[in-house]
């Protein structure tokens, strides 16, 4: 027979499968967005679907305080409520970030020099961090300890091009007149990778989440071992 206890821990989940749901939904929208910047109905539900993450987060918090205070979890179920607590903020951030994104590609010309040459990076940035945030999640779900591994060493290539954008987007200006729709592009872009890769950071905390649960003990510098 379900207990209470049992009923409450599953309404936690189904929460946060809902919430990831929509975050992954949000990465589409953006990723469609690299290619019709200025499409207002998808901007509108960005808008409409980050009013849902933000509730969606607050409604999980309140549900984990709840579970503790009410039912004294014991503690392989404490730790797991704890780990859909901190995955559920790093879910929030990545909806944030998402945001932020979607804000500047508004800004970007599409047919514009600059933003030609880096699409198809961003574009891939974008693609690596959506599977991140999808494995991570599963990783979680199935107790996958070596998919969550691998989730945080891919960081680091989302990392490494990261560092090589931000590098090559002011040689593209070198002996050039500098337009002020230049600026503002090479700005966005910059930005949006910056933003890019906090979502794999936060993928990645994800993954260590994960790990944390199945094993009970920080993931912080796996990587490094």
């Amino acid at each position: 027979m379900t207990t209470i206890r049992e009923k409450y821990l599953e309404k936690i989940k189904e929460d946060f499968e809902v919430l990831s749901t929509v975050v992954i939904q949000q990465m589409d929208i953006v990723f469609t967005l690299t290619e019709s910047n200025k499409d207002a109905e998808l901007h509108d539900k960005i808008e409409h679907n980050e009013v849902i993450i933000d509730g969606l987060e607050v409604k999980i918090r309140d549900e984990v305080i709840n579970s503790i205070v009410l039912y004294c979890p014991r503690a392989s179920d404490c730790r797991k409520i704890m780990s859909y607590h901190d995955m559920t903020a790093y879910l929030e951030r990545i909806g944030d970030l998402l945001l932020n994104i979607a804000d500047f590609l508004r800004e970007v010309e599409l047919q514009g020099e600059l933003y030609t040459l880096f699409r198809e990076i961003i574009r891939k940035q974008l693609e690596i961090v959506k599977k991140m945030t999808q494995n991570a999640i599963f990783a979680f779900t199935c107790e996958d300890e070596n998919l969550a591994k691998e989730i945080i060493r891919t960081d680091d290539i989302v990392d490494k091009n990261h560092k090589e954008i931000v590098h090559e987007i002011p040689l593209h200006f070198v002996g050039r007149t500098v337009k002020d729709q230049d600026l503002l592009d090479a700005l966005s872009l910059s930005n949006m990778s910056y933003n890019i890769e906090r979502i794999g950071d936060n993928a990645t905390n994800i993954a260590e989440a994960a790990i944390y649960l199945m094993e009970g003990k920080n993931a912080k510098h796996i990587h490094n071992n």
